[in-house]
């Protein structure tokens, strides 16, 4: 028991929260973009997702810091779709960089950066200093610059972990399952139902879900009763009773359901009937191409000038925007 009990002490330490500063700086980064990949094949993807960032780390760094910038790298990978390369870059023996030394840094064009550590050239030309676990979003000749720091290694291991772990690891669940979601009303308005049910059960489509619900447990094991119910009544409608109507490829029940899942999110994200979950507007630039998927499968039509979205939202879903 008492093994038990020290290890669940360290794992809450892991996953505490650093310092986040100015506040929201983890969740408002644009860690990503939409582009054009695979350019000169038959394949090409026109709005795929791939790194807005590059990662870096002092090339006089703690051997344990520089692998902590690589777990950052590998729960950025698992948000993306691909590098963002082409046929050319091939050619050409290139890829794109995202993991990179403070050296290799000068030789190198970018718009952001996350800069894990404190033993690099950035933070001293910043002349940052810490005194706690911190995240730090500093704002320089255009660039953001999101930095990974602490008092000491220990400071920057925590800190580090809970970006990749916890903020990274979320990301990538909640916009997996996001789009997903948009893209299983598509499914269902076709009478796809077999493909609608595949993406529920897929661990990059809806049930990519489980990323957050696993991670959001301790906080949710705080909540109110009422937004407890609210997250299990969803759950119970995206992993029980929508696939249920999809078996039976009930297409006017399954929208109803899927509606009333809609509904549910609104809840916790819009503050409806129950406290406010979502703190703070996510990027309009990362949010968006879910209206993108949306248009691919015709449920926003064009009325005059004006777009209508009202195939999803309406009702007590009816607010647009962020």
């Amino acid at each position: 028991m008492r093994k038990i009990m020290l290890l669940s002490a360290i794992a809450g330490i892991a996953f505490s929260q650093p310092v986040i500063d100015p506040p929201f700086a983890d969740r408002l980064f644009p860690y990503v973009k939409y582009g054009e990949v695979w350019t000169g094949t038959p394949a090409l993807v026109k709005d795929a997702t791939i790194p807005n960032t590059l990662i870096v780390y002092g090339s006089k760094e703690d051997p344990e810091v520089v692998a902590l910038a690589g777990r950052i790298a590998y729960y950025l990978g698992q948000w993306t779709e691909d590098i963002g390369f082409n046929a050319e870059d091939v050619k050409q023996s290139r890829m794109p960089e995202l993991l990179v030394s403070d050296q290799r840094l000068k030789d190198l064009s970018y718009q952001n950066l996350i800069v894990v550590g404190t033993n690099n050239s950035i933070v001293k030309e910043l002349g940052l200093s810490f005194e706690k676990p911190t995240i730090k979003l500093v704002q320089k000749d255009g660039k953001n610059i999101l930095v990974v720091g602490g008092a000491n290694k220990e400071h920057v291991m925590q800190a580090g972990r809970y970006l990749a772990d916890v903020r990274l690891n979320f990301k990538a669940g909640a916009y997996k399952t996001f789009f997903s979601f948009v893209a299983l009303r598509g499914y269902i308005e076709r009478g796809e139902f077999d493909a609608a049910l595949r993406l529920i059960k897929s661990p990059t489509g809806i049930s990519a879900c489980g990323k957050n619900m696993a991670l959001a447990g301790p906080m949710v094991a705080q909540w109110s009763d009422d937004l407890k119910a609210v997250v299990k009544h969803r759950n119970n409608i995206l992993y029980n009773e929508l696939p249920k109507a999809l078996e039976e490829k009930n297409k006017e029940k399954a929208v109803s359901l899927w509606k009333e899942a809609m509904l549910t999110c609104y809840q916790c994200h819009q503050g409806i009937n129950v406290p406010q979950v979502r703190k703070f507007k996510p990027l309009e630039s990362i949010h968006a191409k879910h209206q993108r998927i949306a248009e691919s499968f015709g449920l926003v039509k064009v009325v005059g000038n004006q777009k209508s979205c009202i195939a999803c939202h309406a009702g007590p879903t009816n607010t647009r925007g962020y």
